[in-house]
């Protein structure tokens, strides 16, 4: 029988091993991630005998409270207090979570956990989770009910790629739920039981709770062995991964995939393609009917595909990863002509950017984009194209869609919908990109008012606008 020093003993060795293997240079920032649970306590208590071997690291303890259960605040003061006592840095924080659309609230709280850990961490830093053998036949098992391939089933890394330079490291992934509780009971450790892990309603606890023990109690090594069988999924996918690695970086940049030629490959290559183009931009894969559907949509060369709080989009041979963008089709906003020499920010809706409109001396030169000419009394709105809007330039010319005319600059389509205009008593006078319609042209009117309106998109607004979720 393994005494209380044996069990100490072997997982302070398989911690010490799995940080190892990280190859720490110099010092870094180790955190760990708390959840309160035993797992996470046990991680906290490996990492502060770890700190007394290695002081040159700085340590961080991370807890962050998305409200979904009403004692979480209780329990957030209990980490706080006990990170007090153990002397170690902390961050011990409220975490709003967007509870919406079709993905469960627990995959989005975890997503915002992922994304909150990133911004509070340097770029270098070590992530330690507290996954467990256990949470590992679980993700497998999921990952089984989704259909997903050899990806999918490799289920949870000991160390990951996360953002930036940073990683995740599982220490405890190579024990099982019951040698975490023998450790903890052996250091003597406090924990919490969030009552919320019994309500087998929830795929996962009704894998761990009515699942997974029948199968351990007729194979006692089942999880072991299902452990190596996501550790053969994982190699079979590195192996693809490499293969496919030369082609993937003459295909992609930044955020978009070349799909030139995916008629003259198999089904199978282009689903690869895309899933290590997704893959290595940290999105959360589709399920295998929606990459199915990816795959029915590009023969015809119009791609909208989403999950969760990704979409694919298809233009001009390429695909581009995105966030599902909100709905600003009614968006409007009054606004008025601002004071020579001031200027006037006009903040869009959903990451857009902003309008900087300023009143400008008459006969000064053109701004980028030009001037136009504004009646003091004129009422002035800003909205985004519609699709019946029209525009020309000059007297003698001919209207034009405004939509079309901004495909024909290679503007892709959702962007067309998300693109600010000006109006002025009802008529449309400014587009972005186009400059100033017919008869607001400053040097075409007679006036006192002369406007110049620029839009300053975000950095994010002119790739994609999207954040990469949390690693598979």
């Amino acid at each position: 029988m393994a005494t209380a020093k044996s069990i100490i003993d072997a997982f302070y060795t398989s911690y010490c091993a799995a940080l190892a293997s990280l190859n720490l240079q110099g010092p870094q920032s180790i955190v760990v991630a708390l959840g309160g649970g035993a797992d996470s306590q046990s991680v906290l208590d490996l990492t502060l005998r770890y700190r007394e071997e290695h002081p040159q690291h700085h340590y961080l303890a991370i807890h962050l409270d998305h409200y979904f259960h009403p004692k979480s605040p209780l329990w957030a003061e209990f980490l706080r207090e006990s990170c007090v006592t153990a002397d170690i840095e902390h961050i011990v924080e409220p975490l709003a979570v967007s509870v919406a659309g079709r993905q469960s609230k627990e995959a989005q709280g975890r997503d915002a956990r992922y994304q909150r850990l990133a911004e509070l961490t340097p770029d270098n830093a070590v992530i330690l989770l507290g996954h467990h053998l256990s949470d590992q036949s679980e993700t497998f098992f999921l990952q089984l009910k989704r259909g997903a391939g050899p990806k999918g089933l490799s289920a949870m890394a000991k160390v990951a790629p996360f953002r930036e330079q940073r990683r995740l490291c599982r220490p405890l992934l190579g024990h099982s739920k019951q040698e975490i509780y023998a450790y903890s009971h052996a250091r003597g450790l406090q924990w919490i039981e969030d009552d919320t892990n019994t309500d087998t309603s929830i795929e996962r606890n009704f894998l761990r709770h009515d699942v997974l023990p029948i199968l351990n109690q007729r194979w006692p090594q089942f999880e072991q062995t299902l452990a190596r069988s996501a550790q053969l999924c994982a190699q079979q996918q590195a192996l693809l991964d490499e293969l496919l690695s030369d082609e993937l970086h003459t295909r992609a940049e930044q955020q978009r995939l070349s799909v030139q030629g995916f008629d003259k490959l198999s089904v199978a290559h282009q689903s690869a393609l895309i899933r290590l183009f997704l893959a290595r931009l940290g999105a959360r894969l589709p399920s295998a009917a929606q990459l199915g559907e990816v795959i029915k949509q590009l023969q015809h060369q119009s791609v909208t595909v989403r999950w969760g709080a990704y979409q694919l989009r298809s233009h001009a041979e390429y695909l581009y990863l995105l966030p599902v963008y909100q709905d600003v089709t009614g968006f409007a906003a009054s606004i008025s002509l601002p004071v020579e020499g001031h200027q006037q920010l006009v903040e869009l809706p959903d990451g857009i950017g902003h309008l900087v409109v300023q009143q400008v001396p008459v006969g000064s030169q053109p701004t980028q984009p030009e001037q136009l000419s504004v009646a003091a009394t004129a009422n002035l709105a800003v909205a985004f194209v519609k699709p019946g809007d029209k525009f020309k330039r000059r007297a003698e010319g001919q209207w034009h869609s405004v939509s079309h005319l901004l495909k024909k600059r290679g503007i892709p389509p959702w962007q067309r919908q998300r693109w600010p205009t000006l109006w002025v008593d009802g008529e449309l006078a400014w587009v972005a990109g186009l400059g100033a319609c017919h008869g607001y042209l400053s040097r075409q009117r007679t006036g006192t008012n002369y406007v110049a309106i620029d839009w300053q998109q975000t950095p994010t607004e002119t790739t994609t606008g999207l954040d990469n979720g949390p690693p598979a």
